[in-house]
């Protein structure tokens, strides 16, 4: 019966009980999240980049029919006398 030992559970060890239970998911989602940001972030800038030119193109190929549209409907508008 000297080999009782290996079978036996050990108790906890002593400060776990002080994290709350979340501990380790809420720091490997912060590490999820935070990472890719820290490591990524020029090349994040640079996709900013590219898409508000994306909605510049966008808006200034709008602006003719936005033109079109508002224009007819303020010279309608208009008392004709």
């Amino acid at each position: 019966m000297k080999d009782d030992w290996r079978f036996q559970q050990l108790p906890s060890p002593e400060g776990t009980e002080d994290r709350p239970d979340g501990f380790i998911s809420f720091a490997i989602l912060a590490f999820v999240i935070i990472a890719p940001l820290i490591y990524f972030g020029p090349q994040f800038g640079a996709v900013e980049t590219w898409f508000v030119d994306i909605c510049r193109a966008i808006e200034s190929w709008m602006v003719p029919i936005r033109e079109l549209v508002l224009g007819w409907e303020q010279i309608l508008q208009q008392d004709p006398c």
